[in-house]
């Protein structure tokens, strides 16, 4: 595995090697022991997830649909079934 193959794999599956597909952790494992750059790449991105998260849960998996549905008026499936204490958004109302 190539560190940019490496870089790849981390932007798409995160730092925690355990959820990268099973073909890929051997050969990781093997540059991350070789590798100063992949071991600094892995070393950057725990230290953005963990920025990212700073302790708060993780927002709604719809959240997306939501915002989206509520700034431009769509019915998505995920909207249909929004709670009924959504509040919507503060200075919009909300498509009848």
């Amino acid at each position: 595995m190539t560190e940019d193959e490496f870089r790849e794999l981390l932007d798409r599956h995160g730092s925690d090697l355990e959820r990268w597909p099973r073909a890929t952790l051997r050969e990781a494992r093997r540059l991350l022991a070789q590798s100063i750059a992949a071991q600094a790449m892995l070393d950057e991105m725990v230290a953005v997830e963990l920025a990212m998260t700073d302790g708060d849960p993780p927002p709604p998996a719809d959240l997306a649909d939501r915002i989206f549905d509520r700034a431009f008026g769509t019915r998505t499936a995920s909207s249909d079934a929004l709670a009924p204490d959504a509040a919507p958004l503060r200075g919009t109302s909300r498509p009848v």
